[in-house]
């Protein structure tokens, strides 16, 4: 079996690119590396996981970390920005024919998730940890943070995605996806949520916050008054809402944060509060 280095993208001081929402690459990148390096481990190879927290490595220090460990696959974990769309996997140009080739089956994977295919393409800048590890490395720019239109796709085709990811690299190290069930993604027929909504001070208002309320009162979970106000009661209501959903084995988008409810209603979580509730 091989030692498979997974890099998840920038990390606490660096929020890496902000997209929709305020929405944070380095959230996203530990939450997909995350749950790849899962199922990596599940398929029985050793697999370093570079941070599991939102903390800030240097790029030096973790090309340093692969070569030393001795690792023989590195994948960097990101997403992209600029006002594009879709995929692309990058190498740079002295790349192995097996990091080429790693590249390739990962963007093949995206791609039919259903990410426009914006090829696998050589890049020397800002691709430290690709020129300075010494075994096959590719880096995933997976979607743009900055479209809602991929963000949606990340978010509603998550497993798809982890799923593809890890069997694209299985390809390379050997071995198959574990068959393991995951649970249903949400519901993407919801109203489009433009923003995290969460405690600010000022205080967050505004009419999304009045649906949010009443979606979690529907769901019976109290957030006090419904007045479009984002106080401490509504807070604490969707910290228990995500907290009955992750209880179910239902992805609340908090996996960046150890799978703990943050108090944050995202895109998964907002769309798990327009399923069915109780009596309706």
């Amino acid at each position: 079996m091989s030692k498979i280095y997974i890099n998840p993208g920038h990390g606490g001081s660096d929020s890496g690119a902000v997209g929709v929402g305020g929405r944070q690459e380095k959230d996203d990148a530990l939450r997909y590396a995350s749950a790849v390096a899962d199922k990596l481990k599940a398929a029985g190879h050793t697999v370093e996981l570079e941070r599991n927290a939102d903390y800030l490595i240097n790029v030096k220090d973790i090309a340093k970390n692969a070569n030393l460990w001795g690792a023989d696959l590195f994948i960097a974990f990101h997403r992209n920005a600029g006002g594009g769309a879709g995929a692309e996997c990058l190498i740079v140009t002295g790349a192995s024919a097996t990091s080429r080739e790693m590249a390739q089956a990962v963007q093949s994977a995206l791609v039919g998730v259903g990410f426009r295919d914006r090829g696998v393409k050589v890049q020397d800048r800002n691709t430290y940890v690709l020129s300075h590890t010494t075994m096959p490395a590719t880096t995933i720019e997976c979607g743009f943070i900055d479209n809602a239109g991929d963000n949606a796709l990340f978010d509603s085709k998550f497993n798809e995605i982890v799923q593809g990811i890890t069997a694209a690299i299985l390809s390379i190290a050997g071995g198959v996806v574990p068959n393991t069930a995951t649970p249903p993604s949400p519901s993407a027929n919801v109203p489009e949520l433009t923003r995290v909504l969460k405690r600010t001070s000022p205080m967050m208002t505004g009419d999304d916050v009045r649906q949010l309320q009443e979606r979690l009162k529907a769901h019976l979970a109290d957030p006090g008054k419904i007045d479009g106000e984002f106080g401490d009661k509504t807070r604490d209501a969707v910290i228990a809402f995500q907290q009955a959903r992750i209880n179910e084995g239902r992805d609340v988008g908090c996996r960046y944060n150890g799978n703990k409810p943050d108090g944050k209603c995202g895109e998964l979580t907002w769309a798990i509060l327009w399923e069915p509730a109780p009596g309706e």
